[in-house]
């Protein structure tokens, strides 16, 4: 007596006409492909910090950082705000540059923390800062 070997799952099978177009009358929805990409690059590849790391608002606060693209716009921001900008030398670094904590935030707590951060194309890191009365 001869046994009929075992077709293919039919899940299998189904999913083939799908992808190959012959699957009309099939109840299974058709496959979605997606791709995600990201151009932006990792904050661990910069670094920033603040000098000094608490103050109130109005004060001067002196950014260093590297890990920037050379000859770059970096520019600075305090808890979203821009405050200023500066650019990378030739191997990405930029050294005590003075920008001033707004105004704005003389109303906030003592002791609440804001985020000081720097942006140059997809680059990017940030610091905390912590204000002061």
């Amino acid at each position: 007596m001869r046994r009929r070997r075992p077709g293919p799952p039919v899940l299998v099978l189904l999913a083939s006409l799908a992808l190959t177009g012959c699957a009309e009358e099939s109840p299974l929805p058709k496959p979605v492909v997606a791709a995600l990409s990201s151009t932006a690059v990792s904050s661990s590849a910069a670094h920033l910090a603040a000098q000094p790391l608490a103050g109130h608002a109005g004060g001067e606060v002196r950014l260093s950082g590297e890990g920037y693209p050379a000859h770059g716009r970096v520019v600075f921001t305090f808890h979203g705000l821009q405050v200023g900008d500066t650019t990378a030398d030739a191997v990405g670094r930029f050294v005590e540059v003075p920008v001033r904590v707004p105004d704005t935030f003389r109303d906030s707590a003592p002791g609440t923390q804001f985020t000081i951060g720097a942006t140059s194309g997809p680059v990017y890191a940030e610091t905390p800062f912590v204000l002061t009365r």
